[in-house]
């Protein structure tokens, strides 16, 4: 067995996270807890706070725009509330993309532990 292949496999087995990566794919809700957990938890967490932000922008321009008797108003409302919308689609986009991300680089965790072990049998025949 090679040396990198040895590498591979001792850091595989001495890591519980990567070895817990390892297990059943555990679904959507898995992925969305490894993204609060990971290494751009903290930029999760500011995205999801401009969803907040946004979604909050959202409902006060469609208040304000409900409320208001002027058409020119209204349509300066609306814009406000697409634009909101715009934005929170965008935010949302970006976090679906790092959901991707992270069930990616769970794969790649999970071959390169098949490939160790494999390697490490091959080497022990």
């Amino acid at each position: 067995m090679s040396d990198l292949n040895k590498k591979i496999l001792d850091a595989m087995r001495n890591s519980k996270d990567d070895l817990a990566a390892t297990d059943d794919d555990g679904g959507i809700f898995k992925l969305i807890a490894l993204s609060f957990r990971g290494q751009f938890r903290y930029t999760v967490m500011f995205v999801m706070l401009l969803v907040v932000v946004f979604l909050s922008l959202a409902a006060y321009c469609a208040w304000q725009m409900l409320a208001t008797p002027d058409v020119g108003a209204k349509v300066e409302w609306l814009a406000g509330l697409l634009v909101s919308f715009i934005i929170v689609g965008l935010l949302r986009l970006w976090y679906f993309l790092e959901l991707n991300r992270l069930s990616i680089v769970r794969e790649v965790k999970r071959v390169e532990l098949q490939v160790a072990l494999l390697a490490e049998r091959l080497g022990a025949d």
